[in-house]
């Protein structure tokens, strides 16, 4: 299944990849990543060390978005 991902720390989407495996969108304005299984959303969660936020309402095209709280998004705000 393909997710949008990002970092809540990058709030300007930078040129550096949130997580290992994701590639950019065409349009160079997302990061994506391909998880086939639940073990592969496990792995990932183990490698990165951070809580993740999944969520239907921050996609792009109608995916889901992986949001690796890895700082306080309310300070952005």
């Amino acid at each position: 299944m393909k997710f949008k991902i990002t970092r809540t720390s990058d709030v300007m989407q930078g040129e550096e990849s949130p997580a290992p495996g994701a590639v950019r969108s065409q349009d160079k304005k997302a990061w994506h990543i391909e998880i086939a299984s639940l073990e592969a959303l496990a792995q990932l969660i183990d490698t990165l060390e951070e809580p993740l936020i999944l969520s239907r309402r921050q996609g792009d095209g109608g995916l889901t978005a992986i949001e690796i709280y890895d700082d306080m998004r309310e300070q952005y705000m």
